[in-house]
């Protein structure tokens, strides 16, 4: 090549090709920079937000799994009664909670009284024909106390403990680099990819240029939906689109190979962005002590009649105050016409009717002279 000669395309290249497309920009994405006219998305990191389908997902899970973990606790420990009534209280509020619930089932079990006498049944031995009319029918089992609230504290505990876990699979995950099979990365690994695929289509689509690549992604997503799912293989879904090959959508290139790697970068900026949100366990669990208390101390004290309370000992107060004023500056009021000291027409108690006291006190009798 010529020293004079331009940089750019070959010349065969540039008869297809005038320009570099709009959306070509190397120096904002390194991965481009070995396939210079291929399609490439920017990169951003992912910030996921308290009530994305992702987190409330995963914040589901972390409560079951608690729920879970508390039972085995009960089983092993023999405290059968305790696992059966949380068993039931957990399938009740299950059943119609809305995403992300857990921290309204521990509201409710630190507003729940304690019961007294839970019925646990227990399996009796079989005695006797089942038509015998002399045999005792009762069922056969014994009582025990249900304390709500401590088994709210006993679920904040572990659920502490396993959030802590689950950051820490997280972490390892948005790492990239190679481990060993954790515990829960299935479920952790299939919503940082599900988050991802939703942040790579969200960014496309508002884009005119890059509407074909959009339509292939959409149409991957729903092929793929159960590999992309907690409970799927995300690393089959990467395989299959990296396997793709290159495909023409509009104006743009799409580069399969450059989609899976754009696609990864996300995930593992998903998992980082899950572990931050689920370190904030212990801030709900802060919320749900205050909102207990604060529950306990309105039901304590009514503030409108407290209030109202004070306002008639204030006033009461200040009538025998000022009665007691009145009769220091003019000395006791005169006697009775049975003692001659009234005149006629006249009244001999000139003061007004005290209401009782919050003492009991009536005030000073009629005829009495005032404490000095």
């Amino acid at each position: 090549r010529r020293a004079d000669q331009p940089a750019g395309p070959p010349e065969m290249l540039s008869l297809l090709v005038a320009a570099p497309p709009s959306w070509y920009s190397p120096a904002r994405n390194s991965l481009s920079t070995h396939r210079p006219w291929r399609a490439a998305v920017e990169m951003r990191h992912l910030l996921l937000r308290p009530d994305d389908p992702e987190v409330l997902t995963l914040r589901d899970a972390l409560m079951a799994k608690s729920v879970e973990a508390q039972l085995e606790r009960f089983q092993y420990m023999n405290e059968r009664g305790q696992g059966m009534w949380l068993s039931q209280a957990w399938e009740a509020h299950a059943k119609d909670a809305p995403p992300g619930g857990g921290a309204a089932f521990l509201d409710a079990l630190t507003r729940t009284e304690s019961i007294e006498a839970y019925f646990v049944p227990t399996i009796a031995r079989r005695q006797g024909s089942p038509n015998n009319p002399y045999l005792n029918r009762a069922a056969s089992g014994y009582h025990t106390t249900i304390d709500p609230r401590d088994l709210a504290r006993r679920l904040m505990a572990c659920r502490s403990q396993l959030a802590g876990e689950w950051c820490e699979q997280l972490r390892i995950l948005a790492t990239g680099e190679p481990h060993e099979r954790l515990a829960e990365e299935a479920l952790l690994l299939g919503l940082s990819a599900r988050a991802a695929m939703r942040s790579l289509l969200r960014d496309l689509k508002p884009l005119p240029s890059r509407r074909g690549m959009h339509a292939f992604l959409e149409a991957f997503a729903k092929e793929h939906s159960r590999d992309l799912s907690p409970a799927g293989e995300p690393e089959a879904a990467f395989a299959a689109l990296e396997a793709l090959p290159l495909a023409i959508a509009g104006e743009a290139l799409i580069d399969p190979p450059l989609l899976c790697a754009e696609l990864r970068n996300k995930t593992h900026a998903a998992g980082a962005d899950l572990a931050g949100l689920l370190g904030g366990t212990e801030e709900e669990h802060t919320r749900v002590h205050a909102s207990y208390l604060e529950t306990c101390l309105r039901e304590t004290i009514d503030a409108p009649s407290w209030d109202r309370e004070l306002k008639k000992r204030d006033q009461q107060r200040q009538l025998e105050a000022s009665w007691r004023v009145l009769l220091r500056r003019t000395g006791p009021p005169p006697a009775g016409p049975a003692e001659g000291g009234a005149a006629p027409g006249r009244h001999a108690d000139m003061r007004p009717i005290l209401p009782p006291s919050p003492d009991g006190d009536a005030g000073p009798p009629p005829g009495s002279s005032p404490a000095p």
